[in-house]
């Protein structure tokens, strides 16, 4: 059936047909969509000029240079002769000191030696490639563009409809509360502890796992293929907003002109539901919100079809995230600047503008004016709160590791990883206010209670409940529309471009290992994964693609994630250590920054809130799972479900056959200081040269084979243990024998 069209008593009827163009609706689109390009087109004529500017002041300081280059050429003649005599003495002092050493029977054993060969053996077989340092070919992303990124990839659609839909099922404010300690205590740590660990790395997820031990390749290849999946549907969900958007410049409306009201044009027109029959009951109460009175009964359709208009959706999204990944971090970064802006101002409008509906205080007194205490003492509202700030910051992607993969080796990534997740959590409720403002007023004027209203969760609450309240707005209904549903594809955008970056980075990391050939140029392998993406996601474009969507999103994205969540913190715990965290993040900062001030707290969720809330979920997911199905009118979807989730976990053993090979973590010093004062912390990274002007300095620090383990890093002691020898840290990780 045509998505334009309606089927009343056997007829087909198209709704536009009854609708004329908004110009109101289409202006407000046009400008939406003109925002980025004229932005965009704005940056580059400054920076044009700029470039400009400077080469005029090179080509007048070029003449001037050649007049000076004859005096400089013979002034590096000398320099050079000097330093040469320098080098010579210098070797000469060496060999004498390398004999006396020898000569009073030191021990031999060069343990450093030994670290060097083993780390060296581990890049060759893994054919890890770093190139400059960073492993994306020399590209960094600046301080703001890297905040941008990480608060564009945190805030998306899920904080508009799930957020708030969990809130108002868990008792407002109850829930809200556990929401926050949530955030705190667990998915912002596991959030930094990704960052901290891509900085200090500078390589990709892919290739971090496997550096730190070759058994976690599996981990690697899993969360790569979980994430494939999960951003092929993810777009799917970008792409309803599509015809939306559209639809916003149609007047009037044509969700509002349905037959059954915004619900009807959901699951007929736009997932391509049939409408067989009539009946007075509605589905899950939502059409008694839309349309209300007796409405016909939309069921599932027995085959499967593609949805044209959802496959051109789906394209259209693919062509926007091809095009602003592909061509390097500078013009994402651009792009990026204003999908995050953008929602952020739009949001204020909506505040503003639904503050002012009917009924707008009776939704948001349901949202946070009800404190239901004991909702506290159910282990499901604090399920659902876990599950809701994990998957909304969204740790174990692997994409915090890329991005961060990229920073600057001084950026305070601890600093960025608060700031994206207070920024997360204040999007999320702000929008609350929005959508029960719209919700509260569809109750004034429905004459139903809120909480019946409220009860529409996931997609349903924007696409039905939000849709059904744009007449309200009067004669700004189809701008207002249009505002809605860009703020929501700009949301996510945002997310996807990120996750597109991370499978791009990670294809990168894969090809020279197991081909041992450089990859290609990253704009072919953005293009072959965005076309694989668009294949696999074409199942989610047919009549079923919603059902076979949620139950995909059931198995893989939340219950593999969580486990995937649980496993990192696994790694963290054993094979990284807390001290090395600690480690990096001083290194990062020149001991300016600690966890030190919170440290117990911080000990608290790294080695037992992480693993036992993640695992512990994990666990109540599968037996819901099991106990009765997720879709039990959709068992094949389900079965589906479950292959893919099986795919995913066998994919985690894939390194079990190097279970004990070492990995490639240097050792960090004895006496660092990671529960010093700030002056100690200060004063002992003065010693390194990156962070300071002070010139080339290492620092000596002794292994001591009887104190195995106490760096916390197992890796590390693994390799030292087998003897006792001055070590000297250089400030690019690198270890070599004390002269």
């Amino acid at each position: 059936m045509d998505s334009s069209s309606v089927s009343i008593n056997g007829t087909s009827t198209s709704l536009f047909d009854e609708t004329t163009i908004s110009w109101s609706g289409t202006l407000t689109l046009v400008s939406l969509f003109g925002i980025g390009p004229l932005i965009y087109l704005g940056l580059y004529i400054i920076k044009v000029m700029k470039q400009r500017n400077n080469n005029d002041d090179n080509d007048g300081n070029k003449n001037k240079g050649k007049e000076d280059q004859g005096v400089e050429l013979d002034a590096v003649g000398v320099k050079e002769k000097i330093k040469e005599g320098e080098k010579g003495e210098k070797e000469e002092k060496g060999e004498e000191a390398e004999k006396k050493k020898l000569d009073s029977g030191e021990d031999k054993d060069n343990i450093i030696a030994e670290a060097i060969i083993i780390e060296d053996n581990i890049m060759k077989e893994d054919n890890i490639i770093k190139e400059d340092d960073n492993g994306s070919e020399g590209e960094n992303w600046t301080s703001t563009q890297y905040l941008f990124s990480l608060i564009g990839y945190a805030i998306g659609i899920g904080n508009v409809w799930r957020f708030c839909y969990v809130i108002a099922q868990d008792g407002g404010s109850a829930s809200l509360f556990a929401y926050i300690i949530s955030t705190i205590f667990v998915a912002t740590p596991l959030f930094m502890y990704e960052m901290l660990l891509g900085q200090f790395l500078r390589l990709h997820a892919a290739n971090a796992w496997v550096y730190i031990k070759p058994r976690w390749q599996g981990l690697a290849i899993s969360q790569f293929v979980m994430l494939l999946i999960v951003q092929s549907y993810f777009v799917m969900i970008i792409g309803y907003t599509v015809p939306y958007m559209i639809g916003s410049c149609a007047d009037p409306l044509p969700w509002t002109i349905h037959p059954e009201g915004s619900s009807g044009y959901w699951f007929q027109n736009i997932l391509g539901l049939e409408e067989p029959s009539s009946s007075t009951d509605a589905i899950d109460g939502i059409d008694d919100v839309a349309g209300g009175g007796d409405v016909s009964t939309l069921v599932e359709v027995t085959d499967l079809e593609l949805q044209w208009n959802l496959v051109g959706s789906l394209l259209f999204v693919w062509i926007i995230i091809f095009f602003s990944v592909s061509f390097g971090k500078k013009m994402l970064a651009d792009i990026t600047y204003v999908t995050v802006c953008a929602p952020v101002i739009l949001m204020i409008i909506l505040i503003v503008r639904t503050a002012l509906l009917p009924g707008a205080i009776d939704g948001i007194s349901f949202y946070i004016g009800k404190f239901e205490a004991s909702k506290l003492a159910e282990p499901q509202v604090w399920a659902n709160a876990l599950s809701q700030c994990l998957f909304s910051l969204s740790p174990g992607f692997g994409t915090a590791i890329t991005l961060s993969s990229t920073t600057k080796k001084d950026e305070d990534v601890y600093k960025a990883a608060i700031i994206t997740s207070v920024a997360n959590t204040v999007f999320a409720v702000a929008s609350g206010f929005a959508v029960f403002s719209m919700v509260g007023n569809i109750a004034y004027t429905t004459g139903q209670d809120v909480a019946d209203v409220a009860s529409t969760g996931g997609q349903g609450l924007a696409f039905i409940v939000v849709a059904s309240a744009m007449p309200t707005f009067g004669g700004a209904a189809n701008s207002v529309s249009a505002i809605f549903f860009f703020m929501l594809f700009t949301l996510g955008l945002d997310s996807s471009f990120c996750w597109q970056e991370t499978l791009t980075s990670s294809v990168e990391d894969f090809i020279p290992r197991l081909t041992n050939k450089k990859p290609p140029a990253t704009w072919i392998i953005s293009l072959l994964t965005c076309l694989t993406c668009f294949l696999i996601g074409l199942p989610y474009a047919t009549t079923k693609g919603n059902v076979i969507l949620d139950g995909v999103d059931f198995f893989v994205g939340s219950i593999f994630l969580l486990l995937v969540c649980f496993v990192e913190s696994i790694v963290l715990n054993f094979d990284i250590g807390w001290k090395h965290i600690e480690y990096a993040l001083q290194k990062a900062t020149s001991g300016k920054r600690s966890l030190s001030p919170i440290y117990k707290c911080c000990r608290l969720d790294f080695h037992i809130l992480v693993p036992v809330s993640t695992f512990g979920l994990f666990l109540c997911q599968m037996y819901y799972a099991i106990e009765s199905p997720y879709l039990p009118d959709n068992l094949n979807i389900v079965t589906l479900g479950w292959v893919l989730l099986a795919l995913c976990f066998v994919l985690l053993f894939i390194g079990v056959q190097d279970f004990n090979k070492y990995g490639s973590l240097v050792p960090i010093p004895d006496d660092f200081p990671h529960d010093g004062t700030v002056e100690e912390r200060v004063e002992y990274w003065s010693n390194f040269d990156e962070n300071n002007n002070n010139g080339n300095k290492k620092k000596v620090i002794t292994v001591d084979k009887d104190k195995k383990g106490e760096t916390g890093d197992p890796s590390s002691s693994d390799i030292l243990a087998h003897s006792n020898k001055d070590v000297i840290v250089d400030d690019n990780d690198s270890v070599e024998l004390e002269a």
